[in-house]
């Protein structure tokens, strides 16, 4: 039977789907070793190990005991992923790296252990399918070493390979009638072929290191159950697809090298998702169906804990970019000194406040700090309601604007969806002024004069019936209804219908802000001032960080006796965050980064619709963009189930994607501010290849 109709007809408890991941690494090693292959593929399957596997298990633990007396154990060294070691290290810098694992070892001694089969960043890369994948995982231990020192056998053997010119010394071993192979990587002065070699001997001596080696001198030993496997040569590193075959081909080196602690373990994806479905509500779904396990991010990147890449391009929450240096700092800085609620006086908040205040225009100037861009908008409605004395609110189709009890009532994203019970009765909506899908289209010069003509006559009909609204609110470019660029005048139109009904207007910038768009505020683009401004996620770049900010005479009015408070929202900690986060906005020129990268995005994702006929429509402002996938441009069928299939797709080759919209089908794009073009040609080429991909060029409908 072939090995190909092996994986198709692979029934057993791990599935067809983990065989189709295995299958590339048994394929590889059948080729080689068909026999330890099909122990392999038995074990992959789901099957218990042969006695010859079980054996050698048993032997190396026996043998382990009874070589040679070894010298201190060495140190461990976790390279992997989430390893402290990174922390403060550009891992791409092979002398800050260096720097950093001499200073974890011994001076005396350097001598430390990278266990076998553990990922190591330094082995990282962007995620790719298939053959592409980044082999991350090393088979074998690692013996970190001083340069030129001497390497002893831990048990006898004789030679069958002496290495060199980038291939391995091999020794054959038999113990208790059992033959096994080891690969020692990294040597010189090795003993010639056929040599016994007694243990305790010396097996050479460790390969001096260049500057270019983040880990310096280091011998890598393997353990093989055939010569020629051993031979081969073997892979010293393999994707992270493989690891599993991998864990019954070349059993763990550790024992036999002096070893004995267990690295701390570190919850899989499996045990997370594990604990997710058990505590974790249903209704707080994670992204993908398959996700990763994320465990570090760094500038636009987020690394799982296999060490694979993923460009984040949906990420509007780290504004300035994951892990950025000068947040962290400004939070550990503030965390030393004192952190309290905003009852108590402290010259933070009156630092931030005033350079937030800063970047609004007259009259803006009273700030409400909170934790998050939900409770932002909760508490702008509140204001509303009380100034103004009705309850009333006109709100946008399609609109998402937070999670609590309150503001879901005005999120039609949310009460129109699965599961929602309808607008309340004092929600009242008015179309989305999309110029794709809605009545006046791209063509048409005054359509942003004539959706807000049909939005105030909505705001004159319920004002007529005696239900005056106490506010308007909208997003300055709606996020979760669709990436929705306004037309020209349409929020001067809306906000002069609404003022003329005694109503308030409230921008949420809470996706769109700082900078995001151009200007410090998306509302700056339609050349209004709102009476209210809500911000959220960028503000404090992933830390929990808000703020309503208004005009003195509403801010008065709102006071009338009883007490605003906020635990959180407004500590010192908080405060120096979003202090940094607005310093490195204007020091880093981010705002014109987004124009112009963002910009430079806009054009490749039009000449790719060109040539992809899914994408029906691709609207952006600064960064913050969307690509409205559609199965026939002509009716404009949304092609929901394609949406999702690309973000499978997009993230098997490195790159977040996600989709939103009323039907579900764009998909949203808002990276870190620091996304450069080069980022920009990553996820435009993979969109590109994946929407070459027969199952959805088929798709499209003539």
């Amino acid at each position: 039977m072939t090995w190909t109709r092996r994986v198709a007809e692979s029934d057993t408890p791990y599935g067809r789907t983990r065989m189709q991941h295995t299958w590339p690494a048994i394929a590889q090693v059948a080729e080689v070793c068909p026999d330890v292959a099909e122990a392999t593929f038995r074990v992959a399957c789901g099957l218990p190990p042969t006695r010859e596997q079980r054996g050698l298990e048993e032997v190396l633990a026996e043998a382990a005991r009874d070589g040679a007396p070894h010298t201190p154990a060495p140190q461990l060294l976790d390279l992997r992923p989430a390893s402290d070691l990174y922390d403060e290290v550009d891992w791409h810098d092979a002398r800050a790296v260096r720097a950093s694992i001499d200073n974890l070892l011994d001076r005396r001694r350097r001598r430390g252990y990278v266990p076998h089969l553990s990922a190591s960043l330094l082995l990282g890369g962007r995620r790719r399918p298939g053959a592409d994948e980044p082999a991350t995982v090393q088979i074998g231990g690692s013996l970190i070493v001083a340069d030129a020192e001497e390497v002893a056998s831990p048990l006898s053997g004789v030679v069958e390979a002496r290495g060199g010119a980038g291939m391995p010394l091999v020794l054959r071993h038999a113990v208790e009638g059992l033959e096994f192979w080891t690969c020692w990587w990294g040597l010189d002065d090795t003993p010639p072929v056929a040599a016994t070699v007694p243990a305790g001997a010396p097996l050479g001596r460790a390969g001096a290191s260049e500057e270019k080696d983040p880990l310096g001198s280091c011998v890598q030993v393997q353990v093989h159950r055939t010569a020629r496997m051993a031979t081969w040569p073997p892979p010293r590193a393999v994707p992270p697809s493989a690891r599993q075959v991998w864990s019954h081909l070349s059993p763990d080196p550790a024992r036999l090298l002096g070893f004995t602690e267990s690295p701390a373990a570190t919850p899989t994806i499996d045990d997370v998702v594990s604990v997710r479905r058990r505590h974790i509500a249903r209704s707080q779904r994670n992204y993908y169906r398959t996700p990763m396990n994320l465990v570090r991010g760094r500038g636009v990147w987020f690394h799982d804990e296999d060490g694979l890449a993923y460009l984040d391009s949906l990420n509007n929450v780290t504004h300035v970019g994951h892990a950025e240096p000068r947040v962290t700092a400004a939070a550990t800085r503030q965390l030393r000194k004192l952190n309290t609620n905003s009852r108590f006086v402290y010259p933070q908040i009156a630092s931030y406040v005033q350079k937030l205040v800063a970047t609004l225009p007259d009259p803006l100037e009273v700030v409400f700090l909170v934790c998050t861009g939900s409770e932002a908008n909760d508490l702008a409605l509140r204001i509303a309601r009380q100034v103004t004395g009705r309850q009333h609110i006109v709100n946008i189709d399609g609109a998402y604007h937070g999670n609590t009890g309150v503001v879901t009532g005005i999120s039609p994203n949310r009460y129109k969806g699965p599961g929602g019970a309808g607008a309340p009765a004092t929600t009242h909506e008015v179309v989305i002024p999309d110029r794709y899908r809605s009545t006046y289209g791209y063509d048409d010069t005054d359509a942003g004069v004539k959706y807000a003509r049909d939005a105030a006559a909505v705001i004159e009909r319920i004002t007529a019936d005696g239900r005056p609204p106490a506010a308007f609110i909208a997003e300055s470019l709606m996020g979760s209804g669709g990436n929705i660029v306004f037309p020209d005048g349409y929020l001067d139109g809306v906000f002069t219908a609404a003022r003329r009904a005694g109503a308030l207007c409230i921008s949420d910038e809470v996706q769109v802000g700082v900078g995001r768009l151009g200007p410090w505020w998306g509302f700056e683009l339609q050349g209004v001032v709102p009476d209210i401004v809500t911000m959220g996620k960028p503000l404090g770049n992933g830390h929990p960080l808000a703020a309503v900010v208004t005009t003195r005479e509403i801010a008065d009015a709102f006071d009338t006796g009883m007490k605003y408070f906020n635990t959180f929202g407004g500590n010192p900690v908080s405060c120096a965050i979003g202090e940094a986060v607005l310093d490195i906005v204007e020091q880093d020129g981010l705002r014109e980064n987004a124009v112009s990268v963002g910009g430079y995005f806009a054009q490749s994702l039009r000449e790719l619709q060109q040539r992809q006929p899914l994408i029906g429509d691709v609207r952006a402002e600064g960064l913050y963009l969307g690509v409205e996938l559609v199965r026939n441009r002509t009716t404009k069928m949304p092609a929901t189930e394609q949406a999702f299939m690309v973000t499978e797709l997009m993230k098997e080759r490195g790159v977040i994607v996600f989709p939103n919209g009323v039907h579900d089908n764009v998909l949203k794009i808002k990276p870190p501010m620091t996304f450069r073009r080069e980022h920009v040609d990553l996820y435009v080429d993979a969109l590109d290849e994946v929407l070459s991909l027969p199952e959805l060029r088929s798709a499209v409908q003539s």
